[in-house]
């Protein structure tokens, strides 16, 4: 993992693997931390290489006060686009899709949820109930779920609630060790990156809790076909879902097998929230 610092302004792209395109979310805010940015540039490499995909995943930041946003985001992509890079970014936290260049980012968020469900109900073809974690997505998931009659249980606190799936991605480690010990879900799936901490992961295991890797889950965009999406996301949920070690491990070697097939090492650590 490197990290590449602007010259213009206060900001930074941490880059996963070395000289290959790349593509990742682009934040900003009035701080914005490398160690989040290594943790999703990591995550984005191994939904990529979970895809066969020879890229690695990118996440930059831009740490500048509100009146300087939009100068700052300017100047920002007039540096990046100065760099001998395949780069390509997607707006994450204080950066709108016009700002990248995005021609449909609505369908960007369709097909997140896209994946999402098709990663469920490959997990649990039975779930007949269902809980939203996730702002974003909401009115999509909400939409796909209940045309697979899948009834929605509405909830101001949703990791409390008690239903076959719950979609989460409100925030990277929204769940963790001592939230995990309490759910009541068959399934958990992720609608953005690393919903789930290390530990949480754990737990998850311990109690029988399927929780499916976030990279696969949220990979639909890089794949765009719904049809492709229905057949790649469920071959490779039933490829990892009763790995000894859990479905997000199993899915991590998985990527891992093909990472290896191009690079002399393997990055160091593997995509979970702390």
């Amino acid at each position: 993992m490197k990290i590449r610092k602007l010259e213009s302004i206060n900001a930074f792209v941490a880059v996963d693997l070395e000289d290959t395109p790349g593509r990742g979310v682009v934040r900003t805010s009035k701080k914005i931390l490398q160690g989040g940015a290594k943790d999703l540039a990591r995550s984005v490499t191994y939904g990529l290489a979970s895809l066969d995909i020879k890229e690695t995943g990118i996440s930059a930041g831009i740490s500048t006060p509100p009146e300087e946003k939009k100068e700052s985001i300017e100047k920002f992509f007039k540096e990046i686009n100065e760099w001998d890079d395949e780069f390509s970014f997607t707006a994450g936290l204080g950066v709108t899709p016009a700002d990248t260049g995005e021609e449909n980012p609505e369908e960007r968020l369709e097909l997140v949820a896209f994946g999402s469900v098709t990663s469920a109900l490959t997990a649990k073809p039975d779930a007949t109930t269902a809980v939203i974690d996730d702002k974003i997505l909401d009115s999509f998931l909400k939409k796909m779920l209940s045309e697979k009659g899948l009834e929605i249980v509405e909830s101001d606190d949703p990791f409390n609630e008690e239903a076959d799936l719950l979609f989460c991605g409100s925030k990277v480690g929204a769940i963790d060790h001592e939230i995990a010990n309490g759910l009541s879900f068959s399934v958990v799936i992720p609608t953005a990156p690393l919903p789930l901490t290390t530990r949480a992961i754990a737990v998850c295991k311990r109690n029988d809790i399927l929780a499916l890797p976030d990279f696969v889950t949220t990979s639909g965009p890089l794949i765009k076909n719904k049809e492709e999406i229905t057949k790649t996301l469920s071959s490779i949920i039933n490829e990892v879902i009763n790995h000894v070690d859990g479905p997000l491990i199993g899915a991590c070697e998985r990527a891992e097998v093909f990472l290896s097939s191009w690079n002399s090492e393997l990055p160091f650590g593997r995509p979970m929230a702390p």
